[in-house]
C-alpha cells in the first residue's frame, strides 16, 4: 500500500498509510489538524531549547510538531515500538527536516524486556495488553532510558501507551524524583477510563490540571471532579512547573468568585459591539443589548473571559459564571440566541456534553422551523467571529449551528454520525471545506466510488491537501 505525505495547519508534514481504515489517515484528511485540543496548547507553550518526550508517539502528531516548535537547540525523544508506524514515523522526519527528532524503537513500561505488541485495526490502537496477531518488541523504563540517554531537564512529556501508564509511572521513580516536567497523560482510551492514574500522580506530588478548551489555559482538576466524557487527557505538574506556567499566563492554581457590575458589563458591550457580526443586532428590538438581565450577565462574563488584559484567574471566573447562569437560564427560558451563546461558552470552558446536548436541541428547532432570533448572541461557531453575515443572517446562524454540532458530537466522523445531511449543509453559504471533506469522507469509507466536487480539488486557506486530493490518492475518489 502506497504511503500518503499529508500537511497539517501548522504546516507540519506527516507521512500516512493510503487508507480510510487509518484513524490517523482519516482525521487529518477531515480536519487537517489532530482531533485532541490539547495540540493546541503544546504549540502555544513549547518553545525554542525545550526537551520533550513522546512515550506513543504513533505516526506523530505530536512528536512532528513538537520538534519544529523546539527547533534545532531543542530535542524530542519518540518512542515508538510498532515497525510500520516508526517506518512512516521515518519518513515524516526526514520531510521535515527534524534532525532533532530521535525516534526510539522500543515501549516504555516498567522495566527492560521483550513483549508481544498486539497490532490493532489502527496504528493508534496497538498495545502491550492482550492477545493477538503483533511483533516483538523492545520493552525499557523512563528510568533506564535517562542512564542510557544522559537527560539533561526534561521540560513536558506526554504518555499515552494504551493501558501501559500505570507500569511506566512505576518505572519511572528515580527519573521524577530528579525532574519537574509538566506530564500530558491520557486519561481515557475509547469507553475505557484509567482512573487510577490520577491518583498515583497525586501521591508523587503532583498537582492534576485539565485544559480549557477555548484558550491555552490549564485549571484543576480536582480529586472529586466528574471529568466531562470528552476529556480524553490529563495534566500532571509539580509546584514548581505549576508556578512557572502561572508565571507565564498558562495555568490558574484557583478560580475565584466573580459576579459582573456595571464596570464589567460596560466594558463586556464594548468588546461585543467591536465583533465583525455585531452589526446585525441593531435591528433587533431591543438593539445590540440583551434585555434580559441573567443573559446579559452571562454575554457581560464570556466577554470578560475574552479579554487579554484582564488577570488570568478573573478570566477564568467570569467564564464559569457566564456557563452556570447561562445554564440554569436556558433550562427555565431557552432561546435559538441563548442556546446559540451556551454551546459556545459551555464547549470553551470544558462541558462539552452539555455544549452537544445544546447543539441537538438547537438542531431540532431548526429542523421544526421554531426559534426566532430576537436577542443578541455569540455564534455557537468560533469560526463564525471572522465571517460577516452580510444580509443572510439566518442562514449564517443556521451554518455556524449545524457546522459546530457536526464537529462537536464526536471527535471525528470516523467515529460517529452527528445526523446533520452534509449533503445539504455543504451546500450552504458560509460552510467551511472541512463539511465537504467530511461529506466525501464518509462515503469513501463506506466502500462508495465519488466524484470529487470542485472545491476538494482547489487549494484554499482551509483546504490545504488539495494536490493529495486532486491526484487521486485519496481510496476510492474519482477526479474529473
Amino acid at each position: 500500500m502506497a504511503d500518503m505525505l499529508l500537511r497539517m495547519t501548522d504546516g507540519t508534514q506527516i507521512a500516512v498509510p493510503a487508507s480510510l481504515d487509518a484513524m490517523t489517515t482519516y482525521v487529518i484528511l477531515e480536519q487537517e489538524t489532530w482531533f485532541e485540543k490539547e495540540t493546541a496548547f503544546v504549540a502555544r507553550w513549547l518553545r525554542p531549547g525545550m526537551t520533550a518526550i513522546d512515550i506513543g508517539a504513533n505516526l506523530g502528531v505530536y512528536s512532528l510538531p513538537m520538534a519544529r516548535l523546539v527547533g534545532p537547540e531543542g530535542q524530542v525523544f519518540a518512542y515508538e515500538p510498532a515497525t510500520e508506524t516508526r517506518r512512516l514515523l521515518a519518513i515524516s522526519k526526514a520531510s521535515n527536516g527534524a534532525d532533532n527528532l530521535h525516534i526510539i524503537a522500543a515501549a516504555l513500561s516498567d522495566g527492560e524486556r521483550e513483549g508481544h505488541l498486539v497490532l490493532g485495526a489502527s496504528s493508534e490502537l496497538n498495545s502491550l495488553d492482550g492477545s493477538g496477531p503483533g511483533e516483538t518488541v523492545q520493552i525499557t523504563s523512563l528510568d533506564l532510558e535517562q542512564e542510557a540517554r544522559n537527560w539533561g531537564a526534561i521540560d513536558f512529556l506526554k504518555i499515552d501507551a494504551e493501558g501501559e501508564e500505570q507500569r511506566i509511572l512505576a518505572g519511572a521513580a528515580a527519573f521524577f524524583a530528579s525532574r519537574s516536567p509538566l506530564v500530558m497523560f491520557e486519561v481515557r482510551a475509547g469507553e475505557k477510563q484509567n482512573a487510577d492514574l490520577p491518583a498515583a500522580f497525586a501521591a508523587m506530588g503532583f498537582g492534576l490540571y485539565r485544559l480549557l478548551a477555548g484558550a491555552p489555559v490549564l485549571v484543576p482538576a480536582g480529586a472529586d471532579e466528574v471529568l466531562d466524557g470528552y476529556e480524553l487527557n490529563l495534566f500532571a505538574a509539580k509546584p514548581d512547573r505549576a508556578a512557572a506556567l502561572a508565571a507565564e499566563g498558562y495555568l490558574v492554581e484557583a478560580i475565584p468568585e466573580w459576579a459582573p457590575d456595571d464596570r464589567s458589563r460596560a466594558r463586556a458591550q464594548e468588546f461585543f459591539q467591536a465583533q465583525p457580526f455585531a452589526a446585525v443586532f441593531a435591528a433587533l428590538p431591543g438593539g445590540a443589548v440583551a434585555a434580559e438581565p441573567v443573559f446579559r450577565d452571562a454575554l457581560t462574563g464570556y466577554a470578560i473571559w475574552r479579554c487579554q488584559d484582564v488577570a488570568l484567574p478573573e478570566r477564568c471566573a467570569a467564564l464559569r459564571f457566564a456557563c452556570d447562569s447561562l445554564t440554569a437560564l436556558c433550562e427555565q427560558q431557552a432561546s435559538l440566541p441563548r442556546l446559540s451563546s451556551l454551546a459556545r461558552i459551555a464547549c470553551e470552558i470544558g462541558r462539552r456534553t452539555i455544549s452537544v446536548r445544546v447543539l441537538q436541541i438547537m438542531a431540532d428547532m431548526l429542523k421544526s422551523g421554531k426559534g426566532r432570533i430576537m436577542e443578541p448572541f455569540w455564534p455557537a461557531n468560533p469560526r463564525f467571529d471572522q465571517v460577516p453575515p452580510g444580509a443572510n443572517v439566518v442562514e449564517w446562524f443556521v451554518a455556524a449551528a449545524l457546522e459546530q454540532f457536526e464537529r462537536t458530537v464526536a471527535f471525528s466522523s470516523l467515529f460517529g454520525n452527528s445526523g446533520v445531511d452534509l449533503d445539504w449543509l455543504g451546500k450552504q453559504p458560509f460552510v467551511s471545506a472541512e463539511i465537504e471533506r467530511r461529506r466525501i469522507l464518509q462515503r469513501l469509507r463506506k466502500g462508495e466510488t465519488v466524484a470529487l466536487p470542485p472545491r476538494l480539488l482547489a487549494p484554499a486557506p482551509d483546504h490545504l491537501n488539495a494536490e493529495i486530493w486532486r491526484g487521486g490518492h485519496v481510496p476510492n475518489s474519482i477526479v474529473r
